[in-house]
């Protein structure tokens, strides 16, 4: 009689899973990383609704409303309206700042006039938005925060971009389908 017996190679039970010691350290781990000072990440469709609030970057796309994770640089579900965007604020008005766009003699760039300073940037405004005495503009060049306390411009990308928001500590901004976010 032939006897054939097989056996399958399975886990070695004697090793020990993490300890309960271990699985907590990777979870403190996780919970304190530092938060991250750049972000990108990419909108299924058109996003709009680009908005900082309450320390919170949001956006929409259509998965509806998403918002950063500053801890794991990943965009995830967040519950808020998502009614389409009206026009770009190409003359910035509506801000809390008297703001002035002007074209001189219709050359490629334009110029911003903000508290009697006159600010030129590199390309034509296709959005803009401000934070207290702060304004963030995107053009099809370069994305510019203005410190029109400061009298001081930095160009923080030279990609530019659709849409710019900005609140306490970032500025964001939408170039096609990605979500660009930048401690400022």
């Amino acid at each position: 009689m032939l006897a054939m017996v097989g056996c399958s190679r399975s886990p070695d039970r004697t090793t020990p899973g993490p300890s309960s010691s271990t699985a907590s350290a990777s979870a403190t781990t996780i919970l304190s990383q530092p938060l991250r000072a750049e972000l990108t990440v990419r909108a299924e469709g058109e996003p709009f609704g680009l908005r900082i609030e309450h320390g919170t970057i949001s956006f929409c796309d259509k998965r509806g409303g998403r918002k950063l994770d500053a801890t794991t640089g990943q965009d995830v579900a967040f519950g808020r309206t998502c009614a389409k965007d009206g026009e770009a604020s190409t003359a910035c008005a509506g801000l809390p700042l008297d703001v002035a766009v002007s074209t001189p003699d219709r050359g490629p760039n334009d110029v911003v006039d903000a508290k009697g300073k006159s600010f030129p940037l590199e390309g034509r405004v296709h959005d803009c938005a401000a934070d207290g005495q702060v304004l963030a503009m995107v053009t099809g060049a370069a994305v510019v925060l203005i410190d029109t306390t400061k009298d001081k411009t930095d160009v923080i990308d030279h990609q530019g971009g659709d849409r710019v928001a900005v609140g306490p500590g970032w500025v964001a901004w939408s170039q096609g389908s990605a979500i660009h976010a930048r401690r400022r």
